[in-house]
């Protein structure tokens, strides 16, 4: 079973650091891993379409229109952490124009229907090769703080360059490709 706790030191043991036995002890490695872990997993999170992290939901259309610009406001939700993409129709057609502003989503559409990146907390709801990746990510995170070597930190950012690249092919080769829309001068070309 995944924990916080078991990728923090995962992050340790590839810095040579002192492993960890909850976020709450009292050590600087405890500190530094309770301090990081949600930065780095929100940003590793971010930096690629995981199929693991994607969920689709209606917005909620907001009372209060745009003071201009657009005709609709709509509230996103509170595990938002990256747009996949925006559509006009449950059926995921129709890309509606768009603005995000703070947490909210500006169009003229009456009903937006949204694919994104969620917030995932619990380890045992990531993939395991993301979780290597976050492990690595956290690692370049505290190596500096930690080793107080810059060569040490470029090791991580290396290892994770690397683990960020198999895990994202694995990824993506897991999902079905999404058809790919042809444009007026494409069409014409043939």
């Amino acid at each position: 079973m995944a924990s916080v706790v078991g990728i923090c030191n995962s992050a340790l043991v590839k810095l040579g650091a002192q492993r960890i036995l909850s976020l709450t002890e009292a050590s600087k490695n405890a500190n530094l891993c309770a301090e990081q872990y949600e930065k780095v997993r929100d940003d590793m999170l971010r930096s690629h379409i995981w199929n693991f992290a994607v969920k689709r939901v209606k917005l909620a259309q907001l009372s209060e229109a745009p003071a201009f610009g657009f005709s609709h406001a709509y509230q996103l939700p509170t595990d938002y952490l990256r747009l996949v993409s925006a559509h006009s129709s449950d059926a995921g057609t129709g890309r509606p124009a768009y603005k995000l502003e703070g947490r909210t989503l500006l169009a003229d559409a009456g009903g937006i229907y949204l694919r994104y990146i969620r917030q995932v907390t619990d380890p045992n709801g990531m993939d395991a090769q993301f979780r290597e990746v976050l492990a690595w990510g956290l690692a370049a995170d505290l190596a500096i703080p930690i080793t107080q070597s810059s060569t040490t930190r470029r090791q991580m950012l290396e290892g994770l360059k690397d683990q960020l690249s198999k895990a994202k092919s694995v990824d993506a080769i897991e999902d079905y490709p999404e058809a790919e829309s042809s444009s007026g001068w494409v069409t014409e070309r043939y």
